[in-house]
């Protein structure tokens, strides 16, 4: 027997704090494989939670009274996933701006690395020479 909808409904959106939770721990330890694994995993979620929102609204009747009562008992825990998942968003960009100011920094170490180089092997190595 399949669960009603109303309880289905609670325990995908359970599921999808899950994910977001494991998400932004993902994110918040430059793991980008675990990140993109949960992102995956909420892909495949929505779809589930779309199909039984709307076997939920095909049950109550599409009524007003049946939108308040929708709106009632999810709207709060909607919210709060949004809330989460901006989180998440905002730590990404955090991330992002972290990563792309530690690969320009790589990249001017490169060039004075590449500088030096050019400096040295210009000269040759005299000592060398004279040994030859």
């Amino acid at each position: 027997m399949n669960p009603d909808p109303h309880h289905l409904l609670l325990d995908l959106y359970a599921e999808w704090g899950r994910l977001t939770d494991l998400e932004g721990a993902a994110i918040g330890k430059d793991e980008w494989p675990s990140v993109q694994q949960q992102q995956v995993l909420k892909r495949k979620l929505q779809d589930q939670i779309v199909q039984t929102a709307e076997q939920w609204h095909a049950e109550q009747g599409d009524t007003a009274a049946a939108q308040a009562k929708y709106d009632r008992e999810f709207r709060p825990i909607v919210t709060h996933l949004i809330q989460r998942e901006s989180q998440n968003h905002e730590l990404l960009h955090q991330r992002w701006d972290h990563l792309k100011a530690k690969v320009g920094s790589l990249k001017q170490a490169g060039m004075r690395l590449r500088g030096i180089h050019r400096t040295y092997a210009a000269q040759g190595s005299p000592s060398w020479q004279s040994y030859s």
